[in-house]
């Protein structure tokens, strides 16, 4: 197990967030991490059912951290740090984990499983498994909202289900290429994909509203506030503004994005350094500081 005490100085595969608390992911280990002093609380190592090299996906409720390394699901109880489930689904790279993200809502978790769609997993009976989209193939991007889970296939639409009845409702078609991350902000959805554009899209009917061409973006993710676009991709941070997408900013950046409550946290497994700013602080300072990286 890597020993890392304080979150800016750690290497992150993964990061997500509850109310208190920062959880991240690399190679074997999770570490959870308090949110506003980042010092280390706890850590575990994952179960040795697979060679898990990268770190694992990973995702929390107010009770559990949900999980999924290459070939196993997994369930840990957030104050015992016990594994309660676990579960092998795939055997080999045809059908592994490797890819996408782990969500959870009130009733469901999903994970997207190479070449079989999306695992959607009942929360109150973890044997009770349905696939959605399964003969579409692998899913690399994946988000949601309060009534939806929206996810894109390397066809390279995204599909919205309903997450009450687990049907499809929408279909989002207008991306070249595979699309690598998906974005949901109130009535928007944002795509990023290998034809190298980013698309805010209209939820209530799958409508192209806005397309950044040459983003500059298609391995990266993007993020949408009321007065921003963000993307971070190939060592950049791009900044748009919302009202007429124009550039507002390009500086000096490394790793993925990840974003919580109005926080920009940038991380890199292969880095000991996260970098931790609101998209204000960097169009004043116009750079990110990386000191240390």
């Amino acid at each position: 197990m890597e020993k890392q005490s304080n979150l800016f100085n750690a290497r992150v595969h993964r990061m997500c967030f509850d109310q208190d608390s920062i959880y991240t992911s690399l190679a074997k280990s999770i570490y959870r991490w308090d949110k506003k002093t980042k010092e280390l609380l706890s850590c575990f190592t994952v179960p040795p059912n697979d060679n898990l090299n990268k770190g694992a996906l990973l995702c929390v409720d107010e009770r559990n951290i949900y999980f999924s390394s290459i070939y196993f699901f997994h369930v840990m109880d957030k104050k015992g740090t016990e594994v309660i489930y676990q579960k092998q689904f795939g055997s080999d790279n045809s059908s592994d984990f490797d890819l996408g993200t782990i969500l959870v809502d009130e009733n469901h978790i999903y994970f997207p499983m190479r070449n079989s769609g999306l695992v959607v997993i009942d929360k109150h009976d973890y044997e009770n498994v349905r696939y959605l989209n399964k003969d579409k193939g692998s899913i690399w991007a994946l988000d949601q909202d309060e009534s939806m889970i929206y996810f894109g296939v390397v066809d390279k639409n995204i599909y919205a289900f309903d997450k009450s009845t687990l049907s499809a409702a929408t279909v989002f078609s207008g991306q070249k290429g595979n699309i690598h991350y998906i974005y949901s902000f109130k009535e928007y959805i944002v795509s990023v994909s290998a034809d190298n554009s980013i698309i805010i899209w209209d939820k209530s009917n799958g409508a192209i509203l806005h397309q950044v061409k040459n983003a500059g973006c298609s391995l990266g993710r993007a993020i949408m506030t009321d007065e921003y676009l963000v993307c971070v991709a190939n060592n950049l941070i791009k900044i748009w503004d919302i009202n007429n997408l124009k550039l507002v900013i390009e500086a000096r950046s490394f790793g993925t994005l990840f974003f919580d409550d109005g926080f920009i946290y940038l991380a890199d497994r292969n880095i000991p350094h996260v970098a931790i700013f609101t998209i204000d602080d960097i169009i004043r300072d116009g750079q990110i500081n990386l000191a240390q990286v």
